[in-house]
């Protein structure tokens, strides 16, 4: 019986310290190219995706989905400005008049992260700008979801390694 409780004790001290250890973004990624969606643009994503798009006439909007946290939402138009920091400004503005804007966490000269308060409940996104010839590129994270910090950051880490 001393047996059988000594390893109940270790299943019960192990399991939950490998799960902390783990920091689950750990997904298999490889290159996905999305011409065929109509973005001119090659990202790291999950073997298994599932893209929608939606075609908004003066913007394209399409969203990747992945399996545990990944999703990602790229909105594609046509550039108002071919300078960087016009465009991330008017992103800057357009997130910090947002009703549950709490703070920049990261600011970098194409993109930032930010963290949003709903009551009590945090949740992070960021967003990443791309300016290509005459069209805009601006990624996300998916909008159906509540995110870590640490996901959110590999989200912006994917985006920015974007081709």
């Amino acid at each position: 019986m001393n047996g059988f409780n000594l390893i109940k004790c270790l299943y019960i001290l192990i399991l939950p310290a490998i799960f902390a250890c783990s920091n689950g973004s750990d997904i298999d990624l490889v290159e996905k190219d999305l011409l065929q969606y109509g973005l001119p643009i090659t990202i790291q994503a999950p073997d298994s995706i599932v893209v929608k798009t939606m075609d908004w006439l003066v913007q394209k909007d399409v969203t990747i989905k992945g399996p545990d946290w990944y999703s990602l939402q790229i909105f594609s138009s046509k550039a108002q400005t071919s300078k960087m920091e016009d465009a991330l400004s008017l992103q800057r503005s357009t997130v910090e008049e947002g009703t549950y804007f709490d703070e920049f966490i990261l600011e970098e000269q194409d993109g930032f992260i930010y963290q949003l308060k709903i009551d009590s409940i945090t949740n992070y996104d960021f967003r990443h700008v791309k300016i290509q010839g005459d069209n805009e590129y601006v990624f996300q994270a998916g909008m159906m979801g509540n995110y870590t910090l640490e996901q959110v950051e590999r989200l912006y880490e994917i985006a920015k390694l974007a081709k």
